[in-house]
């Protein structure tokens, strides 16, 4: 995989909204973007008691359909924890499933690991690195970065999986910290950390990701968020002047963790996240279903915003022009969430192009 300072990487929860949005990309888009796959955990019946699917329903398609959605470019493929020691029918454990079928398709993605994952699902994930021979990712989560051994633990890490720096990405994974202001002291104090880790200019490449969003908090009839971990990762650049520079990534308008929900109880508003230059401008109306035509008063707001690229921008701009024509007016609140996809991979990758100069 090579490195680009330009290179872009969302982290996806393989959700049909985010896939069907990662596939409509268009391609000097997808040349820029090396997405962070997580394969969700398995979704629970409210209903019925019981889970929709069993671990191999659940995972089984996984591998043609991120053959057809994302063909042989490069990706991180990691796994939520509930599925890290779980087996398909025939016996074979999920990772090693996965790996095996796209082995088969001539893809060959790069699995993740981290320093605090079972001995199983290292064993599991070594064995994988190896049939698909694409190296391996370590995703380091913030509180791991910041204890006085973490150093260390890399290294094991990558001797236990026979590599070399060179044949590891390293992630910094700092999620959706509680504050990240002042942005100059958080950058001072991930420089530290990251200056105290061995061999950081031999990795093959080097992440940083956050995320802030959180449009729950947004009332009706909408407002803006301030995008922070733009504006820290801004900050760590100038404050790793003269040392390597991380490449970006985030969990583009969704929060990292899953929660479940029952849909029967809940009716969420119909809204458009909308990615600019700093913030998200987010429109938000009342109960989506039943309501589905508010969709387009909101993408009036963000054609009139200000913040509005053009219909040929992405796939998600082309539906918000169409929608305020009243040309069409999706009753799908999945096709909405595609729209926010669609348009935040394209800008952001855009703009990482313009900040770096590339």
């Amino acid at each position: 995989m090579n490195e680009s300072f330009a290179q872009y990487v969302p982290v996806l929860k393989w959700r049909q909204g985010e896939y069907q949005a990662l596939f409509r990309l268009h391609d000097s888009v997808k040349d820029n973007i090396v997405p962070l796959v997580n394969i969700p955990p398995l979704e629970y019946d409210f209903e019925e008691k019981r889970m929709k699917k069993t671990v191999h329903e659940h995972v089984e398609p996984f591998p043609k359909r991120f053959s057809v959605k994302w063909g042989n470019r490069n990706a991180y493929i990691d796994f939520d924890e509930s599925l890290h020691d779980e087996f398909m029918d025939t016996g074979v454990s999920v990772v090693n499933y996965v790996f095996n079928e796209m082995s088969s398709r001539k893809h060959n993605p790069v699995p993740v690991t981290g320093i605090s994952r079972s001995k199983n699902y290292q064993s599991v994930i070594r064995s994988a690195h190896k049939t698909i021979k694409s190296g391996l990712a370590l995703r380091i989560k913030f509180e791991e970065l910041m204890g006085p051994d973490i150093s260390e633990l890399i290294s094991e890490l990558i001797k236990y999986h026979s590599l070399n720096y060179n044949d590891v990405d390293l992630i910094i994974d700092l999620g959706a910290p509680k504050s990240f202001e002042p942005y100059e002291d958080f950058a001072k104090a991930l420089t530290s950390r990251i200056k105290s880790i061995q061999g950081m200019d031999s990795f093959r490449s080097f992440v940083v990701i956050a995320t802030s969003i959180c449009v729950s908090d947004i009332k009706t009839p909408g407002g803006i968020i301030p995008r922070h971990e733009w504006s820290l990762y801004k900050a760590l650049v100038g404050e790793l002047n003269g040392m390597r520079t991380p490449s970006f990534g985030d969990y583009c308008i969704e929060l990292p963790t899953f929660t479940p929900m029952d849909m029967r109880f809940i009716n969420a508003a119909g809204k458009i996240v909308y990615t600019t230059k700093d913030s998200w401008f987010v429109r938000k109306g009342s109960a989506f279903r039943g309501k589905e035509r508010q969709m387009i008063q909101h993408c009036k707001d963000v054609i009139a915003s200000g913040h509005y690229k053009e219909k040929d921008y992405s796939w998600g701009d082309e539906v918000i022009y169409n929608t305020a024509k009243d040309l069409e007016c999706s009753k799908s609140r999945t096709i909405w969430k595609q729209v926010g996809f669609s348009h935040h991979i394209t800008f952001v990758a855009e703009h990482l192009s313009i900040f770096h100069g590339s």
